[in-house]
Formats: structure tokens, C-alpha cells, sequence
């Protein structure tokens, strides 16, 4: 079952810190092909990520990304 349909707007988080919205416009074999909003210095290009990196919310994506840094505050 797919999590995503392409023409979805989704979340996903580069570099463990910085939340980029995304458009799907492909889903197959667990892997969603993926297009930047054009915003910053990627243009429009795109990649190819596992479902399971990708957020439905912005909100749900900074949570993660919370969680990521209160985890590596103690290293």
C-alpha cells in the first residue's frame, strides 16, 4: 500500500536539520520520486527517497528533527 500518490506536497529533512517541501511525482517499490518546490539553491531538481523519509506536515517533519538534535545533544 502506498503511503504517497504522486502530485502529493510532502516534508522531507536534508541533512538531518533543514525541512524542504517536495512535491511526489512518482511512487513505486517502497521509493517516492521526488521535486523541490524550486526554492533555495536546488532549482528544480529532484531524488529518489524512501517512504518512510518522507512527512504528510511540516510540523510532523521539525518534530523529528527535534528529536534528532535533543538525541545528539548529549554526545
Amino acid at each position: 500500500m502506498k503511503r504517497f500518490n504522486e502530485g502529493d506536497i510532502i516534508y522531507f529533512i536534508a541533512t538531518s536539520v533543514f525541512v524542504r517541501k517536495a512535491k511526489v511525482v512518482r511512487n513505486t517499490g517502497g521509493f517516492c520520486t521526488i521535486i523541490f518546490d524550486g526554492n533555495g539553491n536546488c532549482g528544480t531538481s529532484g531524488t529518489r527517497v524512501r517512504e518512510s523519509k518522507l512527512y504528510r506536515t511540516e510540523e510532523e517533519a521539525k518534530k523529528v528533527v527535534e528529536q534528532h538534535q535533543n538525541a545528539n545533544k548529549w554526545r
